[in-house]
């Protein structure tokens, strides 16, 4: 009390000093001008150890995400076909260069009128360049450029699906994490109303069949909690797969879908499934591959015109003579009549499987996105209808858990409305987490969860989203008489929020001088 009472005398006479330093500088002021305002005072934000390992958990999360959308083997793989289709790129545009060739022949020839025969060795070098071919080399490369175009939608397809999954498998993990706190605390809870039944088994008050229920249901809670962790297991073993690490320590960051991601009606998602589908856009590309195909094929019947330059060299000169040959020469290929032919037709009949291919993928396209907004607006009122039922459950099982109390109630009541809101429990969080996979589904299909040009942090808008309130799945209350102590952890209390004001306030000068009292000063 002294202490507070110095604090206080010593708050008092700063006031007052401050008070007769505004009252200095009022009367130095020329009249009309307004006293300089002070500077406002910030605390610097306070980070409570929770807030610290969430953070660092959410920049490992993010840091894995970006390097599963370049290193997961299956983007890889699809990144290895598309650096191959380059290279088909690059050998039909080598088509149009010259093209050198160098070859050598032995044997024996008969020459004179004797008809001598002498043996001879000759060298051939030769570099030859296609002046007309109707076509095929120009096809061709159109050919290998759709081709490489198809691959990167490809490429871009399995890095949308990868991500899918990955974000899946991390809301799998919290799911189970949750079913199974829901089936531990439902365990706990069973476990208090027991204890609370023995005693009054001991006493004599009631028998022990409701004692024998309880420790069955009990049983039988714990058991389903296991079950949920071997799944959490599974779970924790797929987001391992694909983000390449366990999380150990801080828990996971929750994942809310953007509101702005979401399309505003069915029209406005089946327009942007159709406007954005990679897989739309890879069929596209490979009809204008195969229309390529079939215009190669057609060029192929017309004669080509090559430019040679030919150099032989003949050391014993018995074939040939020292010297170059220039020409041009004329080839048309006639084959045998049915080669070209049937060629011309595969094209075209691959052609007409790639048009009938890519109507079946744009109806796979509208079907998938319009079972995808069905499934988001069911889901939203299942979430919100299983949330009310949750609520109803939890204040019957509080109505019929009083009533036990005061000895007007009986313990399977209780019991059969401790186990429907646990029931209820697991639905809802099924609903929640189905709920927020159905949103990434959706926006998938649409083309919102992996723009063609990734923004800069745009995952990170998964994450920060301000998390949906979780319901208190324990009933936080006191224990009942006789019951054990609750040793549940709880969540740490968040620090205040400090707030300074920007000027001294002058109602504190005139407070009362109690040195008993405490007075803060505002800023």
């Amino acid at each position: 009390m002294r202490t507070a009472g110095l604090l206080t005398r010593t708050h008092r006479r700063a006031l007052r000093a401050a008070g007769l330093l505004g009252s200095m500088l009022a009367l130095a002021l020329p009249a009309g001008a307004q006293p300089a305002q002070p500077p406002a005072l910030q605390l610097s934000p306070q980070l409570a150890p929770g807030s610290l390992a969430t953070n660092q958990s959410q920049r490992q999360l993010l840091g894995a995400l970006y390097e599963m959308l370049n290193a997961h083997p299956d983007v890889l793989k699809a990144r290895s076909a598309l650096e191959s289709a380059g290279h088909d790129v690059s050998s039909a545009k080598g088509a149009r260069w010259p093209s050198f060739k160098v070859g050598t022949s032995s044997g024996t020839a008969s020459i004179g009128q004797g008809q001598r025969r002498e043996s001879y060795t000759s060298i051939t070098a030769e570099v030859r360049m296609n002046l007309l071919d109707g076509g095929a080399i120009g096809a061709g490369i159109r050919s290998a450029e759709e081709m490489e175009a198809a691959q990167d939608s490809a490429l871009y397809s399995t890095r949308q699906n990868v991500l899918l999954e990955a974000l899946t498998a991390l809301l799998e993990l919290h799911r189970f994490e949750l079913k199974a706190q829901v089936a531990a605390e439902s365990a706990a809870t069973i476990g208090q109303l027991a204890h609370v039944e023995q005693r009054r088994a001991e006493l004599g008050a009631v028998g022990r069949n409701d004692l024998r229920r309880a420790a069955s249901r009990q049983a039988s809670a714990l058991a389903e909690q296991q079950g949920l962790q071997s799944q959490r297991l599974d779970a924790l073993a797929r987001f391992t797969r694909y983000f390449n690490y366990a999380p150990t320590g801080s828990a996971l960051p929750d994942l809310q879908v953007p509101a702005q991601w979401l399309p505003a009606s069915e029209q406005a998602a089946l327009q942007a499934a159709e406007n954005h589908s990679s897989e739309l856009r890879e069929s596209r590309h490979m009809i204008e591959r195969a229309t390529a195909e079939v215009n190669r094929s057609k060029a192929q019947r017309f004669p080509t015109l090559a430019g040679v330059v030919a150099q032989t060299h003949d050391p014993k000169g018995v074939l040939y003579n020292e010297g170059t040959r220039y020409g041009v020469e004329l080839n048309w290929n006639f084959g045998n009549g049915f080669e070209l032919r049937d060629r011309i037709l595969k094209a075209i009949n691959e052609l007409q499987a790639q048009e009938a291919q890519q109507e079946a993928v744009r109806r796979q396209v509208q079907e998938t996105a319009s079972a995808a907004w069905g499934r988001w607006q069911a889901g939203r009122e299942r979430e919100a209808q299983l949330t009310d039922a949750v609520r109803e459950a939890r204040t019957a099982f509080e109505g019929y858990r009083r009533l036990l109390e005061v000895g007007r109630g009986s313990l399977s009541q209780v019991l059969d409305s401790q186990l429907e809101m646990q029931r209820l429990m697991l639905e809802e969080a099924d609903a929640r987490y189905d709920q927020r996979i159905n949103g990434l589904r959706l926006i998938r299909t649409t083309g919102q969860l992996l723009p063609p040009q990734l923004p800069n942090q745009w995952l990170d808008r998964l994450f920060d989203q301000p998390p949906a309130e979780r319901p208190a799945f324990a009933t936080a209350r006191a224990p009942m008489p006789g019951a054990a102590p609750d040793t549940t952890p709880t969540a740490p209390a968040q620090p205040l929020q400090l707030r300074l004001e920007t000027r001294l306030d002058p109602a504190l000068a005139t407070a009362p001088q109690n040195p008993t009292t405490h007075h803060a000063l505002r800023w």
